[in-house]
């Protein structure tokens, strides 16, 4: 696990601040720099998109092991069932639950946000076998590290994968809550409005991935983002747990860099 920035030990004894905003204060230097990556600007045909959804499709799949993980510790999902202990937090996590396992399909009818994913790829002739590979051998009951060897996934997928599920299988709460709210719900409409800006610019013509990324603009920047930070205050209760958090979000945000720069190393070696 990596350090936290040189300050965030001042920080994190600021007991007055919101755990969200301190936490947000020491990634900032990392998400400006996942927010300039230059594979946004190289997103601009049809191959290099491909490319970029044949790595990206693992994160939207891993994205629900931290949604399910949450969904199991803030909500009751077992019998006999008995109340959870905080309504708000119910209410949140079960909301993007319903969004993200049964959304509008922007036809009439409703599928996961993954669902939607995959059927963007098919519309782009985006390569889905890793993919699948992988999904399959976990349904064998295959491990994690075990299953994305078997995948053959590029280096910066295996291990973005990888520790999404050690936050998602061993981390605490507050750790998830996290790497859910910095690492994923809060950031992503800001990455997605760089993709579409490259798909405009690029004039490519890809109706379903663009719907894809409006609806998580739409759901994210408006409300699951604000909701997300909101829990993260409930969960980081003492400065202790913000430290630890600091330090888990700040690598979640470095793999996701790592993610692109793997994504960007490829789109230049077909290029060559």
């Amino acid at each position: 696990m990596t350090s936290s920035s040189p300050a965030a030990a001042a920080c994190i004894q600021v007991t007055n601040r919101p755990a969200a905003d301190i936490i947000l204060a020491e990634t900032e230097d990392l998400r400006s720099a996942l927010l300039q990556h230059p594979v946004y600007a190289r997103i601009c045909d049809v191959p290099a998109l491909q490319i970029f959804m044949q790595h990206h499709v693992f994160a939207v799949l891993d994205f629900m092991w931290l949604l399910k993980r949450l969904q199991k510790e803030l909500t009751c999902i077992q019998n006999p069932w008995l109340p959870s202990q905080n309504s708000d937090l119910t209410r949140f996590v079960n909301e993007i639950v319903l969004g993200e396992e049964s959304d509008e399909d922007g036809g009439g009818r409703f599928c996961s946000h993954f669902a939607l994913y995959l059927n963007s790829m098919k519309d782009v002739h985006a390569n889905p076998d890793a993919l699948h590979q992988f999904t399959q051998s976990l349904r064998s009951g295959v491990s994690v590290p075990d299953a994305l060897a078997m995948a053959n996934t590029p280096i910066s997928v295996k291990n973005f994968v990888g520790f999404t599920h050690h936050v998602a299988s061993s981390c605490s709460a507050a750790e998830v809550a996290c790497v859910f709210c910095f690492g994923r719900e809060d950031i992503i409409p800001e990455m997605f409005q760089r993709l579409l800006s490259s798909f405009e610019d690029a004039h490519l013509q890809v109706p379903a991935l663009s719907y894809y990324i409006r609806r998580h603009i739409e759901l994210d920047g408006d409300h699951h983002g604000p909701l997300a930070r909101s829990m993260v205050n409930l969960l980081c209760h003492d400065s202790a747990t913000t430290g630890q958090c600091i330090q888990t979000t700040r690598t979640a945000i470095q793999r996701r860099i790592q993610l692109w720069d793997g994504v960007l190393a490829e789109i230049n070696a077909s290029h060559r």
